[in-house]
């Protein structure tokens, strides 16, 4: 359903392996490798200080602002694109795009899934419903590829773009074929689409993490105050000396893994695993929600215990949480450093507590549970976010 019908087959992570796909994952990695983060990083702090000043400003509105500074982030490297406000039209697009492909990609949904020939089926015929869905999400699909690049084709011609992932390929390359034009548009738009939805899930779990387990916000506030002081924010440079912050991190990606299941994989030749014979063509998940659940290798899994790590013994959760072999995350750096931030510049400058109820004046505990799918998303759930400081000195860390 995803990727034949809806057109997702010529994305980068359900690309089949082939030329295309590493000519995809090349030009992706040029551009994402860790020696170009330093590069982004003025960019990323100042998108962080926009999103603190949303908390600041409507800390009821916190999906939201996650959503904003996501995507702020991944568009402009993707696009050279700045998001101007919370009713941003691309944006908007790509969350449609990303809900679509999410409900489209979800394991059993669509029988079509498991009798591939079902596509054949006219439009017409009863049951065929799941063709008139799936031409409606690749014109969603299409729009989202093609307008970004076509605007970035257009900057490029008179002087105007930005420096980014598109304009670069634009400029490398002024004639492609249409294979090539092709292979660009979906890399640029695989930042998006395989990158903003997962990191947006990693910070909501941080946050709601924080209203549970108040004494961990405690000892990373205290590292932070230690290491930077209260006098600015954290940045990239304040990172190798901030390890309990470092170990947060890392347990928020094992203790609700975004992806529990990681990407399919397709065998391209036979092969044998733990004693079972795997033919050629047969499809493998990777159980990462097993790993990070497994006690053998994190004593209480269930529990959020950023200590562990501060143990070298336990195993960096970024080896599993990013995928696989050849379809490890090319973003995942960008979005490593991106979590980073949010967890430091946050704690350095609000408290996160639990919300209030109105009736009773009690306390409400949220309950981590999440929404199944590809990429999984905390339910919906409350809490209050409380500038640790004056108005005047909030506003004085955010530069306003």
């Amino acid at each position: 359903m995803a990727g034949e019908l809806v057109g997702y087959r010529d994305s980068v992570p359900l690309c089949p392996y082939g030329a295309r796909h590493r000519e995809s994952r090349k030009l992706m990695h040029t551009y994402l490798a860790p020696s170009k983060m330093e590069g982004l990083s003025p960019m990323q702090e100042q998108k962080m200080r926009d999103f603190l000043h949303g908390l600041f400003t409507a800390p009821d509105k916190l999906p939201m602002h996650i959503r904003r500074v996501v995507a702020a982030i991944v568009f402009q490297v993707s696009h050279g694109y700045t998001v101007v406000d919370d009713e941003d039209s691309l944006v908007a697009l790509a969350e449609k795009a990303t809900l679509e492909f999410s409900l489209a990609s979800a394991p059993g949904a669509f029988f079509v899934d498991f009798l591939p020939a079902l596509r054949y089926l006219p439009d017409w015929f009863p049951g065929a419903g799941f063709k008139k869905t799936a031409k409606a999400w690749r014109q969603t699909a299409e729009v989202l590829v093609n307008e970004p690049y076509d605007k970035v084709k257009e900057q490029v011609a008179n002087g105007t773009a930005i420096p980014s992932f598109t304009t670069s390929l634009v400029e490398m390359n002024a004639s492609p074929t249409p294979e090539e034009e092709d292979i660009y548009k979906w890399a640029s738009t695989g930042f998006y689409s395989g990158g903003a939805d997962t990191t947006v899930s990693a910070i909501s779990s941080f946050f709601l993490a924080m209203v549970l387990y108040p004494d961990v916000q405690t000892k990373a506030r205290e590292e932070i105050i230690k290491v930077v002081g209260r006098d600015r924010l954290p940045n990239f440079s304040d990172r190798e000396k901030l390890p309990y912050i470092e170990a947060l991190l890392k347990e928020v990606l094992r203790w609700n893994p975004v992806a529990p299941l990681a990407l399919p994989h397709k065998l391209i030749q036979d092969d044998v695993y733990d004693g079972y014979y795997l033919p050629a063509g047969s499809i493998v998940f990777a159980n990462t929600w097993g790993i990070f659940k497994d006690p053998d290798l994190y004593s209480s899994p269930e529990e959020f215990q950023p200590e562990r790590y501060l143990s070298s013994s336990v195993p960096d959760p970024r080896s599993f949480a990013f995928g696989y072999g050849r379809r490890v995350c090319p973003g995942q750096y960008l979005a490593d450093g991106s979590l980073y931030l949010a967890i430091a510049t946050t704690l350095s400058l609000f408290e996160i507590t639990n919300a209030v109820d109105k009736k009773t004046g009690q306390p409400i505990v949220p309950v981590p549970n999440y929404k199944a799918g590809v990429i999984c998303h905390p339910e919906e759930y409350e809490c209050l976010i409380k500038p640790l400081y004056s108005d005047a000195d909030t506003l004085s860390h955010l530069g306003r």
